[in-house]
């Protein structure tokens, strides 16, 4: 969209506020995505096709830029020095959000929960030894794996046909108010939005395995934004 106005916010809105962009570029510019299908697993919701849109938007602005891929077929996205400089635009953003915006549960798809506690694990905390724990919620049929075993952690869309060790149930909106540091996740527990059943030492440890998402510390826990 063209507003034809001599404003850098509406120059800046030509290229930053079309639907999924800033998303786009919250997984090039903060997180670090650098390939297709990881940009578009991360964004979620999104056509191949209006990725591809996006992406080539993005390029002609000269926010990101292709280059050949290190490791095989394909394209990488980086970000250019003008869309490095978009990272204190995007993290403004979510500092004012978490000040200022109430938390739906229609903002808390599971899908993107589970991949964002995936990102926050603790790998220091993650108990020795193969386990694997089932999640499940408390609004959407989608069951959800997570399997410890070597260095990386794996989450699992499907059963990986392994015993489950420990069972975590959660209200999908509450776990996204722990997720963004606006809940405790004690209390959450307290108040049986989050259950956990298994082994008695996975039970306890479990909390200390979530670390903080980037915007968790701009959160007042037991605070609702206004």
């Amino acid at each position: 969209m063209k507003y034809e106005q001599v404003c850098p916010v509406s120059l800046a809105s030509e290229v930053l506020a079309e639907r999924w962009t800033p998303l786009i570029l919250r997984e090039v510019v903060l997180f670090g995505r650098r390939h297709f299908s990881e940009i578009q697993h991360g964004v979620g919701r999104i056509s191949q096709s209006l990725l591809s849109t996006r992406l080539s938007s993005l390029e002609a602005a000269g926010v990101i830029e292709r280059r050949p891929n290190r490791h095989g077929r394909g394209w990488e996205y980086h970000p250019t020095p003008a869309g490095q400089e978009l990272e204190t635009v995007l993290n403004q953003l979510g500092i004012w959000a978490q000040h200022w915006i109430e938390l739906r549960r229609e903002d808390c798809d599971p899908a993107y929960l589970m991949q964002t506690v995936h990102a926050i694990l603790r790998p220091e905390k993650l108990p020795a030894g193969p386990v694997t724990v089932r999640f499940e919620f408390d609004g959407q049929p989608k069951i959800y794996w997570l399997v410890i075993d070597g260095p990386q952690p794996e989450l699992c869309y499907y059963d990986p046909g392994r015993d489950e060790d420990l069972v975590v149930r959660l209200d999908e909106q509450v776990f996204g108010s722990v997720v963004l540091g606006r809940t405790r996740f004690a209390d959450a527990l307290g108040r049986g939005a989050i259950r956990l059943d298994g082994r008695p030492d996975l039970v306890r440890s479990f909390p200390s395995w979530l670390g903080g998402t980037r915007f968790a510390r701009y959160a007042t826990p037991g605070v609702t934004p206004a």
